[in-house]
């Protein structure tokens, strides 16, 4: 992750942080900490909580800053930072997210939690598929098996099927994100089922690569 990338999350952390503390002394004792799979909250917290609550999305960005100074494999992470990077920024906003939807649900405005997320999810998944082939052997980041870390041909291999795989899954998520009821579990089995599919088939691969060299 570039030093300008950072720095620009963790200017939109501490941006996301002064508003909501600009709403903080209007808000009720209690906030919705967290909902279930129907969208309902379920969970309730002190709005001290949103102190903890932000410090969520600036810990996920220290980690993504120090994933690649510290995997062993680390040289990798230069060549594939056009994905690493984009799917860092993703996942730090992905967080603000969840603190605002905190926020306004505590505010009274009703969101429908479970279409928000899985249309996240979706999206996400969508646009890490179609980039999913260009990321190199590392130990953090990726489908990362016993055969993938193996062989750098099971790597690609898997990689490249696994990007078909996440589209898919990301697809589905999307379109069952509009339904309710039983959306939220069928997204979590796609999920389930993409990285069974991904582990099996770097295995095969592995497998047969092995039959070959013999």
């Amino acid at each position: 992750m570039s030093k300008k990338c950072f720095f620009l999350l963790l200017g939109a952390c501490l941006v996301s942080f002064i508003v909501q503390m600009v709403f903080y002394p209007s808000l009720p004792e209690t906030v919705p900490i967290h909902w279930n799979a129907a969208g309902e909250i379920d969970g309730w917290g002190s709005k001290t909580t949103l102190f903890v609550l932000n410090l969520l999305p600036v810990g996920m960005l220290a980690l993504f800053a120090v994933i690649p100074k510290i995997d062993p494999r680390k040289e990798n992470f230069v060549r594939h930072k056009n994905v690493y990077q984009p799917f860092a920024v993703m996942m730090v906003f992905f967080m603000i997210g969840l603190n605002w939807m905190s926020i306004l649900a505590a505010m009274g405005i009703e969101l429908p939690v479970t279409t928000i997320l899985m249309l996240a999810m979706g999206i996400m998944f969508i646009l890490l598929g179609n980039y999913m082939p260009r990321i190199r052997p590392n130990y953090t980041f990726g489908i990362r098996t016993p055969w993938t870390l193996a062989s750098e041909t099971v790597w690609k291999k898997t990689h490249r099927v696994g990007g078909y795989v996440f589209v898919l899954s990301g697809v589905i998520i999307v379109v069952c994100s509009f339904f309710r009821g039983w959306a939220a579990l069928i997204g979590i089995g796609v999920l389930l089922v993409g990285t069974i599919v991904s582990s099996v088939y770097s295995w095969l691969v592995f497998r047969e690569e092995q039959n070959h060299n013999h």
